[in-house]
């Protein structure tokens, strides 16, 4: 007999009462019956009762040979035995995917005893056990492509998820370039610092504090200290909330995100944590060597996007491109490959403003990408007396 009792009477009832399809749904999937052959029967039969075809197990029997199945002959049949519970397929759902569990987490952890015995380092056996382990709790085996209609989504919020209003959303991706000195990761510390501390980066009224997370690759802690002290000790008297307790940070590590075992790492620090928005980069720092080409910035994106995915707004610091642009400017966009300046949903750099006249240490904010979304970032800024970096008009 083909499968285990649960698959076989969650088929049996899904055929005797197609209503319990919608009661089963996204609770399992063909990937988690043990016999693969039962997991086209499941498909087929979904599929039939989408279209609002007629089903039941004569039905069934005959599609076998069209859906490429072979050996169930008269099995469907047994299947829709009256005995088995069509009220249950909920029941019988549950069971099949706890036993695909079981099997996967078996599985994994052959695998990893497996990799081990073969010479693989630890952490990255350890690394892959856990990414699929994660993907195992995820229930990515439920099906990742669930459609809504159109009505199910106007009928959504559209209101903004809001780490930092007005300037950054849960999910959003910021690049932040500009040539050497310019100031770009004194401003991102702004950022992180004023924004931990309760206080709105650019306009300077409190808000909601934000949790923020770290990972500098490239600067070490020393430098932390001599570059953040004032103004961490101004905004935590301007604050509602302590920036130096709400900032956590890994500073001066050299990080390949491209290797599992360091990407595991940060999602580890993010699980710890729980930050509201991640600070990482510079970009270059990211990965083993120069990002070139598009195969170089793939590795790369897949790992941010994974970080991303938390729920967590992104900020990264990226060095700007060494070319002049038409107007004979430095080009901003970011160092390396093309398949940077279209990712994320705002990219801008940081440039002497070339309208100065002499009023101080000015820059402009200029787009090298368009935004995706409305946003609040100021147009120029002046190094200022009680911050960093001030919005002028």
């Amino acid at each position: 007999m083909s499968g285990t009792q649960a698959e076989r009477n969650l088929l049996g009832a899904l055929i005797r009462d197609t209503l319990q399809v919608d009661r089963v749904h996204g609770m399992v999937s063909s990937q988690d019956f043990s016999d693969a052959r039962l997991g086209v029967v499941f498909d087929g039969v979904l599929e039939r009762v989408s279209r609002g075809d007629a089903i039941d197990a004569a039905i069934v029997d005959g599609m076998l040979a069209g859906w490429g199945v072979r050996g169930l002959d008269s099995e469907p049949f047994v299947w829709a035995d009256p005995a088995v519970y069509s009220f249950a397929a909920p029941e019988y759902a549950q069971a099949v995917r706890a036993d695909a569990v079981r099997r996967e987490s078996r599985n994994v952890a052959n695998t990893m005893q497996e990799e081990l015995a073969a010479g693989a380092a630890p952490m990255d056996a350890a690394s892959n056990a856990l990414n699929r382990l994660q993907t195992l709790v995820d229930g990515h085996s439920t099906g990742m492509l669930q459609t809504k209609t159109l009505a199910e989504i106007l009928a959504g919020s559209d209101a903004y998820d809001w780490v930092v209003p007005g300037l950054l959303e849960r999910k959003d991706r910021l690049i932040v370039t500009g040539p050497e000195g310019s100031g770009k990761t004194t401003f991102v510390r702004q950022l992180a610092v004023l924004s931990a501390a309760g206080i709105h980066p650019v306009t300077f009224e409190h808000i909601e504090p934000v949790q923020v997370l770290v990972v500098d690759a490239e600067n070490t802690e020393r430098q932390w200290r001599r570059a953040v002290r004032w103004s961490t000790r101004r905004a935590r008297a301007e604050g509602t909330v302590d920036p130096a307790l709400a900032i956590n940070i890994v500073a001066g590590n050299r990080i390949d995100i491209t290797r599992g075992s360091h990407l595991s790492e940060i999602h580890r620090l993010i699980d710890r944590h729980k930050p509201d928005v991640l600070f990482i980069g510079p970009l270059y720092k990211l990965v083993p060597k120069a990002i070139n080409n598009d195969d170089d910035a793939a590795p790369l994106i897949v790992g941010l996007d994974s970080l991303r995915e938390r729920n967590i707004a992104l900020v990264m610091e990226a060095h700007a491109g060494k070319s002049a642009g038409a107007n004979g400017e430095r080009d901003l966009r970011p160092r390396g490959s093309a398949a940077l300046l279209g990712w994320p949903e705002f990219g801008f750099g940081l440039r002497p403003d070339p309208d100065n006249t002499g009023e101080g240490n000015i820059v402009a904010v200029s787009r090298w990408r368009g935004d995706r979304d409305e946003r609040q970032w100021p147009k120029r800024m002046i190094r200022g007396a009680d911050w960093p970096w001030e919005p002028i008009a």
